[in-house]
């Protein structure tokens, strides 16, 4: 091979070693990555065992205090989506839906990349509906009391049962959103559960 074959060889090579080096995605291995990155995996895995435990108080302590250590960070906006979760849970025994709606607005409202976006406007609706359901029963009992003093007559008995009527009309409807709400909800705790690089069913 003359000279000049072999500096066309060698930089056809340099050229190859180039365009190779371009399609390599560069990540900065674990070590070097922010604290929050590097922590954020473990305390969710191990949120998520004490979840599967039963211990539904210790895991929102565990992603309360990895928040607080890391504020701002993505990963503490996601530590909301995880607790928001976990506090309207029907297994948990200190379920909050005012602490859930709270986790889910900050989550939501939040600038930052959502990894579990769509799955956090679900559960944003759930709690609506359930919200909805809360006030509309309250509202249908006191509706059905008998107000102190107040005699009893044929007028008053006829208003209340077209109230209670009326008020188990929009309840049930209202279980019927919240039914189809449930059953997305259903289809996200499976894909969430799905071994990563699963597709989901």
């Amino acid at each position: 091979m003359n000279a000049h074959a072999r500096a066309v060889f060698r930089s056809i090579a340099i050229a190859a070693l180039v365009a190779g080096a371009g399609c390599v995605s560069l990540q900065s291995p674990p070590f070097m990555r922010p604290a929050p990155a590097r922590q954020w995996p473990s305390t969710l895995e191990t949120a998520q065992g004490l979840v599967r435990a039963r211990q539904f108080d210790a895991a929102d302590s565990l992603l309360a205090s990895f928040a607080s250590r890391y504020p701002g960070s993505a990963e503490s906006f996601e530590s909301s989506y995880w607790r928001a979760l976990y506090k309207m849970d029907p297994l948990n025994p200190h379920p909050s839906l005012a602490t859930a709606v709270a986790a889910l607005d900050a989550y939501i409202g939040n600038t930052k990349s959502h990894e579990h976006a769509p799955e956090a406007a679900t559960l944003r609706r759930v709690a609506a509906q359930i919200e909805n359901l809360n006030r509309l029963a309250a509202n249908a009992l006191s509706s059905t009391r008998e107000t102190p003093g107040q005699p009893t007559d044929t007028v008053t008995v006829k208003v209340g049962a077209g109230a209670s009527t009326a008020a188990d009309e929009e309840i049930k409807r209202l279980r019927d959103e919240l039914a189809k709400a449930n059953a997305e909800l259903d289809r996200i705790r499976r894909r969430l559960a799905q071994p990563p690089g699963k597709p989901p069913r």
